[in-house]
C-alpha cells in the first residue's frame, strides 16, 4: 500500500470513529458496506478493507460472516456507569517538567481509586485528535489535558464539544484554549513575564531581548509580561531583538546554521528573556560556541526552574513552575468536576522566582 493509500485509510478510520462518537452509527448497528464506502469516498476496496480491519483490531467494529460489519458494543459505557479511568493528555511525557506533573496527577487519582490512561500529542493537533478519539472510545470519566498549540485556533474544538455533550469533564493544565469555557489550572504567565523582566531592569539592563514560543499560549503571555514591564519602566520594546519560534522550529533554531542570524538579532541587547529553561540552555550553548558567556557578555532569565536551571553549567535565574502541584491540583479539580457537572473553576497560580547567577549587575 503506497503512502497516499495509507493516508486515505487513516482518514476513513477517523470518519467512522467520528460517526460512532456523534451517534450516527449506533452500538450494534451495521455500518455501510465496503462497496458503499469505496463508492462514497472514491477509495479502493483495499483501502476500505484496511480501515475497517484496523477498527476491528481495536475492538471498535466487529465483523459477522455473511452479514456485515457492526459497531461493537464494547465501545460505549452506560451513561451512569463509571469506568474509574481518567484520561491524561500531555504534549510530552518523559522529560523536562512532565514527569513531575504526571506523578502529581497519578498520586491524587490513585488515592481516590482511579486509574490513568496516558496520551501524548508531541504538540501536534493530529495526535491530539487521535488521543481524544481513543479516550472517548475506550471510555473515561474525565480528562486532564495540556492543550496542543494552544495559541492557535483549536483544531479539535468539535471533539471537545462532543466531550461536553457526553458529560465528560475536562480540566486543562499549563494553558488553555481561548473561546472555550472549561476548568483549568495555570500559572500567571503575564505576571511571571513582568517579574523576570523587572529583575533585569533592577540590575541595570535597559536593552532587553527575548525568545518566545508563538504556537503555545504561555509564550504569548510571557511576552505580554515583558511588554508590560518595559512599558511601566518607560523602556523601549526592541522588535528586532524579539525572536519567535514554533514547535517545529526548535531544532533548526539551535543546531548551528542560524547562529549568525540570532547573534545579529541580539547584538544590541545586554539581556534576554527566554521562553523556558530548554531555550535558555540552548541559547547558552549557542553563545558558548561563539565565544560568549553568561552572564559576562549577556544575561539570561527563563521559566520553569527545571533541572536545567539548577545545573551548574547554566545556573539560571528562573520562574518556579510548581509542576507536581499543578498535577495534584488539576487532578483534584477534575474529581470535583466529575462530582458536580455544573462546576467550572479557573485556578491561576502566583509565580515565584529562584534567583541564581545568570544575571549581571551593570548599573554600578
Amino acid at each position: 500500500m503506497n503512502r497516499n493509500e495509507l493516508s486515505k485509510h487513516v482518514v476513513l478510520s477517523h470518519w467512522i470513529k467520528d460517526n460512532i462518537i456523534n451517534g450516527t452509527f449506533q452500538v450494534g448497528e451495521k455500518i455501510p458496506s465496503e462497496n458503499e464506502l469505496a463508492a462514497r469516498f472514491s477509495y479502493s476496496r483495499q483501502t476500505v478493507r484496511q480501515a475497517i480491519g484496523n477498527l476491528v483490531a481495536e475492538g471498535i467494529l466487529i465483523r459477522e460472516q455473511g452479514s456485515g460489519t457492526y459497531v461493537s458494543n464494547t465501545n460505549k459505557k452506560a451513561p451512569s456507569e463509571k469506568t474509574m479511568r481518567v484520561g491524561v493528555i500531555t504534549t510530552y511525557l518523559d522529560d523536562y517538567i512532565f514527569p513531575s506533573i504526571i506523578h502529581g496527577i497519578e498520586e491524587v487519582l490513585t488515592d481516590n481509586g482511579y486509574t490513568m490512561t496516558l496520551g501524548i500529542t508531541h504538540n501536534k493537533p493530529s495526535d491530539e485528535e487521535n488521543c481524544l478519539l481513543q479516550m472517548m472510545q475506550s471510555g473515561v470519566d474525565g480528562l486532564i489535558v495540556e492543550g496542543t498549540k494552544s495559541a492557535l485556533p483549536n483544531a479539535n474544538s468539535r471533539l471537545y464539544g462532543q466531550l461536553k455533550e457526553h458529560n465528560i469533564p475536562t480540566v486543562f493544565i499549563n494553558g488553555y484554549y481561548n473561546n472555550y469555557s472549561n476548568s483549568y489550572i495555570v500559572m500567571d504567565d503575564i505576571k511571571a513575564g513582568s517579574m523576570v523582566t523587572d529583575i533585569l531592569i533592577e540590575n541595570g539592563h535597559t536593552n532587553i531581548g527575548g525568545i518566545f514560543k508563538s504556537d503555545d499560549i504561555q509564550g504569548l503571555r510571557r511576552y505580554e509580561g515583558l511588554q508590560n514591564s518595559l512599558k511601566m519602566n518607560k523602556l523601549p520594546l526592541l522588535d528586532k531583538s524579539i525572536l519567535w519560534y514554533t514547535t517545529e522550529d526548535y531544532y533548526y533554531f539551535f543546531e548551528g546554521s542560524m547562529d549568525t542570524i540570532i547573534l545579529e538579532r541580539f547584538e544590541d541587547v545586554t539581556a534576554v528573556v527566554c521562553y523556558n529553561d530548554q531555550i535558555a540552555a540552548a541559547l547558552i550553548k549557542l553563545l558558548k560556541r561563539n565565544s560568549k558567556s553568561v552572564p559576562e557578555d549577556i544575561s539570561i532569565v527563563s521559566f520553569d526552574n527545571s533541572f536545567l536551571a539548577k545545573h551548574m553549567v547554566f545556573n539560571l535565574t528562573s520562574v518556579v513552575y510548581p509542576s507536581k502541584k499543578v498535577g495534584k491540583r488539576g487532578a483534584g479539580l477534575l474529581l470535583q468536576c466529575m462530582n458536580n457537572p455544573f462546576l467550572t473553576e479557573q485556578i491561576v497560580l502566583e509565580p515565584t522566582i529562584k534567583i541564581r547567577e545568570s544575571v549581571k549587575k551593570i548599573n554600578e
